[in-house]
């Protein structure tokens, strides 16, 4: 296990039921030894669980940010956990992924800059499917496993290998790293939008389940029927960006 990334859990206690959860959908990588995974109820008896915290937090090579309101609340998540885990992220000494378990606000954190999981960023709790969303969360982990695991190789190879003439730097896919950053704008613009389009469609769907008139009410189905459409085209925009990204 000695090569294995390392996974830190920072989440609040109040989502211990969903932080089992995820840690199920990721046990294949832990059998197959790519991955260690730490959170605080693992913690041995006589410890000072601050240090152990502090130890494995910076030990880490993955840290996941479980967002709630129950995280956003939480002084010692928000200001001691998140905080170390964004100068680190800063620093490239890890990556910081946010797992978006419930609906709550998270625009302003500093976390907001970061490509979020599952897809889209759509919370977990409201997809209809909770193991699918998991499921996604867990193949978004797994490939930035793979992207540490071959950034590793590489930096070996060039290590023995004679120094190339300069070139423009290149990402995986081919991409330049400008190229990269214009297509990930464009990626954090269809997110916007698409949350946008989101909370207007659940505002419609929530006024169309309690109106009684028959006349509004059609006019909300169309009007749903447009978002929902609207919403279905964004997020074939943003896979498309995503494989470009990939």
């Amino acid at each position: 296990m000695s090569n294995a990334v390392k996974v830190f859990f920072s989440y609040s206690h109040k989502d211990e039921v969903l932080r089992d959860d995820l840690a199920t959908h990721l046990s294949m990588m832990k059998r197959q030894g790519v991955i260690e995974a730490w959170h605080d109820r693992e913690i041995s008896a006589g410890r000072e669980w601050a240090n152990a915290i502090d130890d494995n937090l910076n030990a880490a090579d993955i840290i996941l940010l479980l967002v709630s309101a129950n995280f956003l609340a939480s002084d010692y998540c928000y200001d001691i956990e998140m905080k170390r885990a964004m100068e680190r992220h800063e620093a490239r000494e890890a990556r910081v992924i946010p797992i978006i378990l419930k609906p709550v606000d998270w625009s302003d954190a500093p976390f907001a800059k970061l490509q979020a999981l599952p897809k889209n960023a759509k919370a977990v709790t409201t997809w209809q499917d909770k193991d699918e969303a998991f499921l996604n969360v867990a193949q978004g982990i797994r490939r930035v496993v793979e992207e540490m695991a071959k950034s590793k190789t590489s930096s070996t190879a060039s290590e023995t290998t004679t120094p190339a003439i300069s070139t423009p730097l290149a990402t995986s896919g081919g991409l330049t790293d400008s190229q990269r950053r214009r297509l990930k704008q464009q990626e954090d613009s269809l997110q916007q939008q698409y949350g946008l389009a989101s909370t207007k469609l659940g505002k419609l769907r929530e006024a169309y389940s309690i109106e009684t008139d028959t006349a509004t009410k059609f006019k909300l189905e169309k009007q749903i029927q447009e978002s929902e459409t609207e919403l279905n085209r964004l997020d074939r925009q943003l896979e498309e960006l995503e494989q470009k990204l990939v």
